[in-house]
């Protein structure tokens, strides 16, 4: 399992938000494009562990980690619970499955309070 080191707002194991999707693959590797959803305005790129997305100038804008071990400011925030999270991020509001800090731009999968996946976004994102 990848151990990943997040610095919310800036980057996610090397890879800093506004970098282009060819300066992410050189760090991350090859990726498979896909569309996320109907609404993207662009393709994500899918690199096994991680997603990452593009705004509509082929910038990345958010890292969504899936398999791999999460580390922010030395705490291991993935995988864990919801409680756990909390803990490090304090203004986590419940949506669905879901949560968000629109402070620190995460987005936390959780359902049964299980973290699924973890999201970084650039400033703004949420």
């Amino acid at each position: 399992m990848y151990k990943i080191t997040a610095i919310p707002l800036k980057e996610v194991n090397g890879v800093k938000f506004g970098m282009n999707r060819a300066e992410v693959r050189q760090i991350l590797g090859e990726a498979k494009e896909f569309k996320k959803s109907k609404y993207s305005v662009n393709t994500t790129d899918d690199f096994g562990f991680c997603h990452v997305f593009y705004d509509e100038n082929d910038k990345c804008e958010a890292i969504e980690i899936f398999d791999a071990e999460v580390v922010v400011d030395n705490i291991l925030v993935f995988p864990s619970n919801i409680e756990n999270a909390k803990k490090m991020f304090k203004d986590l509001e419940k949506k669905d499955d879901s949560y968000i800090s629109v402070k620190s731009s995460v987005g936390i999968y959780a359902p049964n309070n299980n973290v699924e996946s973890i999201l970084f976004g650039a400033e703004g994102y949420y």
